[in-house]
């Protein structure tokens, strides 16, 4: 353990110069080429034959071997000592700035660091419990933080002092050709060998190795070693059984470090497969977990086979934590899908072991009642996807590989139809865990792998991961938009909206989902509206939606409270985006009155579709309450923003006087949705859901023309003037709102 009085007065400049002089070593390293060139190649060349001669070139040969072992435990060192100064120097900074802010407190740090504060003076606050309570607390957080930096450094230390020992080998006749390499090497050999204990492993080894994963699941070092220097299977099977070791029911520490190691993992597994970063696993390695992940894995060891949960499965949750590079999600994407397509019921083998694994940790995800449930490994994949924009993007849009059952390619090119196959007639989808034929008993849709196949089309079309939700939206992409125009024409035609409304629609699910997307989407879906190529501007790569799906799916999509508050705040940023930019560049316009009208009417047009959708939801159909539609436009209120920063509206947002001008201005958008779109009830009466669609539609009117008066005043343009155009865009909005209302009602035959 390295102590206080240790790490604060060490001097690591000899450990820094020491590091140096290893890394110049091995940059300026040249004795294995000139051994190569200048002595054994001289020797070969000469002409001379024999015995002797064979026995030189050997003894040569084995000479330059060990000086290449030379060099590799050299660099090996180098990457040690390196290591070691950029821990502890670290480590020390952290000590150093704990002392500081103690002292900074008013508290005291002794030679062994324990903290102090001082006496109370008066005697009022010798009386006071507050007084002790206020500085222990001011204690415990500095000698908190003395203590982690202290760690540090004698973590550090440690695995120094056993990678050097690794580095230099136990044999003192030759030199080391495979040093471990480092400290992340170290840490990693540390953790693989725990892991390899799987279900022997103790409650303090677990704690350890989730430790290692947390520390170093970013580092492509530590993640390429570990994962890199296991056999794939071999890694599944120590798993599984280390799962498997955990009883939830009265083991709450092993569990809760399971959990951990199984987030650990994936982080981990993410970065060891970054083929952007080095360094990073082979592709050889990512084959072989393709084909251990199509065997059944004996668990715990010796059970049999044929009852025993797949690769993929153990896998499952691992894939559930990470952002993945395509090189390596897709391949295993693709393989668990055609697998699951050539065989839907291969999965339920594991359920029905004498262990049943739908109750451990790497199967199946909790339900509302914190049970496991789910065999299909479909899922975690889906929801792999959801965190892996890119990839989700190429698994829906690019062209298929397919995969033998090994895992190996068989071959290249097609029909995408994977979103088709994963909806397939709605009973036949491969996320179904009880629908597929032949089976005799077909049960219901599986709420979370449907959730999980919204998560990854989410992915897919916004370029962002779905639980994101603070990252900006980027500009899409063509790939992303032809996404996007897969999803709304399967949805929003033929039997589509049957999957997502209804007594059948066992996608239902996905309503959350879609909304999302439709909110990221607003541009796309004005512009089908309103049928011109030119008037309303997309954000990157236009979708190119269809009219009559957009409002079918609109119309379906107005029934769920959440794809309601989404659209509803989209629609409304988007639309006053527009016109803040028709106003702030009217010299491009020949007619001002008629460009607003222009990008107004298609606002008015969703809006009217949804709240009649929503009407007859709440008043009609008594489906849903008022409460949940309101509850959802205050919820989704931050796809105001996004939507206004991604059709950039911020730019045109300037509102001279006002400080964070753009901010000011999403912020009445979100006012100006919460009037047009919530309604207030207390019973069902027809006359109030005419008085709800009449609020709703004067609401969308006023909040218009407000915001063409906003945007018209902040432009300077004539009071007059201004009362004269805002009245004719509310206009447009009204028969926009009415057409929109028609729309709903054909689309719905209402």
């Amino acid at each position: 353990m390295v102590t206080f009085g240790q790490l604060r007065q060490v001097d690591l400049g000899g450990l820094n110069s020491a590091a140096g002089d290893f890394e110049n070593l091995v940059r300026t390293w040249d004795l294995t080429r000139r051994m190569q060139n200048e002595v054994i190649g001289t020797v070969q060349q000469s002409g001379w034959h024999g015995d002797a001669a064979g026995l030189a070139t050997a003894k040569l040969t084995w000479a330059r071997d060990q000086i290449h072992a030379a060099f590799e435990e050299a660099s090996a060192i180098a990457k040690t000592l390196r290591d070691a100064h950029t821990e502890l120097t670290a480590a020390k900074k952290d000590l150093d700035t704990a002392v500081q802010h103690a002292t900074t407190d008013g508290l005291t740090v002794d030679g062994e660091g324990a903290v102090h504060w001082p006496p109370p003076t008066t005697d009022a606050d010798k009386r006071d419990p507050e007084y002790a309570r206020s500085w222990q607390a001011k204690a415990d957080a500095a000698a908190k933080a003395i203590g982690a930096a202290l760690d540090r450094a004698t973590e550090a230390d440690l695995a120094a002092a056993n990678a050097l020992g690794n580095d230099t080998g136990s044999d003192g006749t030759v030199f080391n050709a495979a040093p471990v390499g480092g400290l992340p090497e170290e840490e990693a050999k540390e953790a693989t060998f725990i892991l390899g204990l799987g279900d022997k492993a103790t409650d303090a080894q677990l704690a350890r190795l989730r430790t290692l994963l947390d520390h170093h699941s970013s580092d492509p070092r530590f993640a390429a070693s570990f994962y890199g220097n296991q056999d794939p299977q071999t890694f599944l099977a120590k798993y599984g059984a280390m799962a498997q070791s955990a009883d939830f029911a009265n083991r709450t520490a092993r569990s809760a470090a399971i959990k951990g190691i199984q987030q650990g993992l994936g982080l981990t597994l993410a970065t060891a497969t970054d083929s952007k970063q080095q360094p990073h696993v082979s592709d050889d390695w990512e084959t072989r977990l393709r084909a251990a992940g199509a065997k059944q894995i004996p668990v715990p060891a010796g059970a049999d086979p044929a009852h025993s949960p797949y690769g993929y499965q153990i896998l499952a949750n691992v894939l559930r934590n990470g952002t993945y590079d395509p090189h390596f999600l897709n391949p295993i994407a693709e393989h668990v899908t055609q697998l699951t397509q050539e065989n839907p019921m291969r999965w339920d083998a594991a359920g029905k072991a004498a262990y049943p694994f739908t109750e451990l940790k790497f199967i199946g995800v909790p339900d509302k009642d914190g049970n496991l449930r789910g065999v299909n490994p479909m899922s975690a994949v889906l929801e792999a996807l959801g965190h892996s924009p890119e990839a989700a993007t190429r698994f829906f849009h690019d062209a298929p590989t397919t995969y033998n059952p090994d895992g190996t390619v068989k071959s290249k090119g097609g029909e995408n139809t994977y979103l088709t196959t994963l909806t397939d007639s709605g009973s036949r989808s491969l996320l179904l865990d009880q629908q597929y034929p032949p089976r005799p008993n077909p049960g219901t849709a599986d709420p979370f792998e449907v959730i999980a196949l919204g998560h990854a089309l989410e992915a897919a079309t916004t370029g962002r991961a779905y639980d994101d939700v603070n990252a900006p939206l980027p500009q899409h992409t063509q790939d992303m938009s032809g996404v996007m125009k897969q999803a709304v024409q399967l949805f929003g035609s033929k039997e589509g909206p049957d999957l997502l409304y209804g007594d059948k629609a066992l996608f239902g699910n996905l309503n959350g989902s879609l909304g999302n997307m439709t909110a990221a989407y607003m541009a796309d879906v004005q512009h089908s509206l309103d049928g011109t190529s030119t008037r309303l501007p997309t954000a990157g790569a236009p979708a190119g939606l269809d009219k009559n799906s957009t409002e079918r799916l609109l119309a379906v999509l107005g029934r769920n409270p959440d794809a309601y508050g989404a659209i509803a705040n989209a629609q409304q940023a988007y639309t006053t985006a527009q016109i803040n930019d028709v106003i702030a560049h009217r010299g491009d316009h020949g007619d001002l009155t008629a460009a607003v009208q222009n990008v107004t009417r298609p606002g008015g047009e969703v809006s009217g579709i949804i709240t009649a959708a929503m009407v007859d939801e709440v008043y009609t159909k008594h489906a849903a309450s008022d409460a949940a539609y309101n509850a959802a436009v205050d919820q989704k209120a931050g796809w105001a923003g996004k939507v206004w920063d991604l059709t950039g509206g911020k730019a045109a947002g300037a509102v001279p006087g006002v400080g964070g001008a753009a901010d000011f201005t999403v912020n009445k958008i979100i006012e100006h949705v919460a009037e047009s779109y919530k309604v207030d009830t207390h019973n069902a009466a027809s006359d109030e859901a005419l008085a709800a669609a009449n609020k709703a539609q004067q609401a969308t009117i006023d909040t218009a023309e407000a915001a063409v008066r906003d945007a018209a005043t902040a432009a300077g343009l004539d009071p007059r003037y201004i009362d004269d155009l805002a009245p004719n865009a509310a206009g447009k909005v009204k028969d926009g709102y009415n057409s929109g209302v028609s729309n709903f009602k054909e689309a719905t035959h209402v």
